[in-house]
């Protein structure tokens, strides 16, 4: 369910941000290919980093946590695209920010976030 979940957060995220946009045919397995990713990254690599950044985090009281899910991100765009081609790609820092957001608060509001 999460993976879905995440799939429909990022049609919304694609559809919202100028900067990001599908590679791949067909569109729905792209963002399902994102999604997995993004889950598998958030599953494996964020809690490492979310410890490595902790002094980080408690002196931006919190806001960097943001940085940390658009890194996240950043690095299930790159994966999915160069692993399988295709997948949901994000150019630019601020577009990369702002696909996180949006895929957090979907994510939450469909009730797949942990």
């Amino acid at each position: 369910m999460k993976v879905i979940a995440t799939a429909i957060a990022s049609f919304v995220a694609v559809s919202l941000v100028p900067s990001a946009y599908v590679v791949g045919e067909p569109h729905w397995m792209a963002y399902l290919v994102f999604a997995l990713m993004l889950c598998v990254i958030n599953a494996l690599v964020k809690p490492v980093v979310q410890v490595l950044s902790l002094p980080v985090t408690v002196i931006t009281l919190g806001l960097f946590s943001f940085v940390v899910d658009a890194l996240m991100v950043s690095l299930a765009s790159n994966l999915a695209e160069s692993v399988f081609g295709m997948g949901v790609v994000v150019t630019g820092f601020w577009g990369t920010l702002f696909v996180a957001l949006i895929v957090s608060i979907v994510s939450g509001v469909l009730g797949a976030k942990e």
